[in-house]
């Protein structure tokens, strides 16, 4: 699994891959290097219940799926939190118990040659297709999972404000650790406070999203001491010496952000939640405010952007409606809005303009609905069986199948 994706141990000063190094499959956290939270497959509109697995207890996030089928889903459940299943029926391939618990804040990143990279409180690891450990190195801090820089390294930073950037191959650090906040630790016995929400105790709450084009990377942070959030842009440079700057810094997210940064289709934007119920979009290069869409509440994650521009917003917990927008260059439009359901998960969206959504069905049950994004027209409904509470990241696997995992351990 080398560092170069067109030439896995070729040197670092070679010239860019022209192969990403993200495997084919919703490979990612978000689905990609962009968080766009999207699946160039064509959408089913009428789907069943195929299987349902309780893995036993939490799980934070949806799962990462290969190219091959293979599902890649962590969880604070003892014993194992890192389970490979089958997609047909939902039975286990494989599980470790190589990660801690904290793997749960996490999900799987996949590479073209189908190897898994994925924290926990105390290191980065590496597992092939068989689940055999290929190398861990030692973090401080717990990322909320991890991406590729263009030419294949693993890079993530860690809730406390660390950045690591790692060889694919060999998990040994390209360039020193840098510290956004000098000197802080973590200790694995305390919690993740303020994680779940983006605030002031977790300084660095989200995934990154990475351009692979521009090589800048986009990640939201909480100064110690400032009175908001924000959001930072580094260039990471591969060219000879390995490098990642400050481009720069936005800090107009009030109370915080549970969102992960979007890059648009076209990389000239950013799309995030800040945690008093507006949906923003920066531009890339600057950072400049570019407009904010009040949808009146707080998002429980990250929105959904298709290539042709539609953001869906995540549920929340209390009056959150579905909502489709439109990106009109100096302000944001209204696509569509559903009063009538009340979106309980992070929605996602699927080419043939198609969306799949949690919404509340009844205390602490949900169902699943197919949207047309086109017209905000419902096109399928079916119940989520048991308790389901809220749905953590919707995925859709390269043959179409959606999974739904839940915060209480279903999928």
């Amino acid at each position: 699994s080398g560092d170069d994706a067109a030439e896995p141990h070729g040197d670092a000063g070679a010239t860019a891959s022209t192969t990403s190094p993200y495997g084919q499959g919703w490979t990612a956290v978000h689905a990609d290097s962009a968080n766009s939270d999207y699946a160039p497959v064509d959408g089913a509109d009428d789907v069943t219940l195929a299987w349902q697995r309780s893995l036993g207890g939490g799980v934070n996030l949806g799962p990462t799926i290969d190219a091959d089928g293979r599902v890649y889903v962590t969880t604070a459940a003892p014993g194992c939190h890192l389970y490979v299943l089958e997609a047909a029926t939902g039975e286990t391939i494989w599980c470790s118990e190589e990660v801690d618990r904290f793997a749960v804040a996490s999900a799987a990143l996949l590479d073209h040659e189908g190897c898994a990279f994925l924290a926990d409180s105390e290191a980065m690891h590496a597992f092939d297709t068989q689940g055999n450990l290929l190398w861990e190195t030692p973090t401080v801090g717990v990322p909320l999972s991890a991406q590729f820089t263009p030419r294949g390294r693993v890079v993530f930073v860690t809730h406390i404000g660390r950045i690591y950037m790692l060889d694919r191959a060999t998990g040994e650090p390209v360039l020193a650790p840098v510290e956004l906040i000098p000197g802080a630790t973590f200790d694995p016995a305390t919690n993740m406070r303020g994680c779940p929400l983006g605030t002031a105790e977790c300084p660095s709450a989200n995934t990154p999203a990475v351009d692979l084009e521009t090589g800048r990377i986009f990640f939201t942070f909480w100064e110690p001491g400032a009175p908001q959030a924000g959001i930072r842009a580094m260039q990471i440079s591969e060219d000879g010496d390995v490098t990642i700057t400050p481009l720069w810094a936005n800090d107009s997210l009030p109370g915080g952000s549970a969102s992960s940064p979007d890059v648009s289709p076209d990389g000239s934007r950013i799309y995030l939640n800040d945690n008093s119920g507006n949906v923003h979009a920066l531009d890339a290069a600057t950072g400049e405010d570019i407009w904010s869409f009040p949808i009146g509440y707080v998002t429980g994650g990250s929105p959904s952007t298709s290539p042709d521009g539609l953001i869906l917003p995540a549920g929340g917990f209390g009056a959150s409606p579905l909502i489709g927008l439109t990106d009109e260059g100096a302000a944001a439009g209204l696509a569509w809005r559903i009063d009538a359901v009340t979106n309980r998960g992070i929605a996602t969206q699927a080419a043939g303009d198609k969306a799949y959504a949690t919404v509340a069905a009844g205390p602490g049950r949900n169902d699943l609905v197919v949207i047309d994004t086109a017209t905000g027209v419902e096109l399928d409904r079916e119940p989520l069986p048991g308790t389901t509470l809220f749905s953590v990241g919707i995925t859709v696997g390269p043959d179409a199948t959606v999974y739904v995992p839940t915060f209480n351990g279903e999928i």
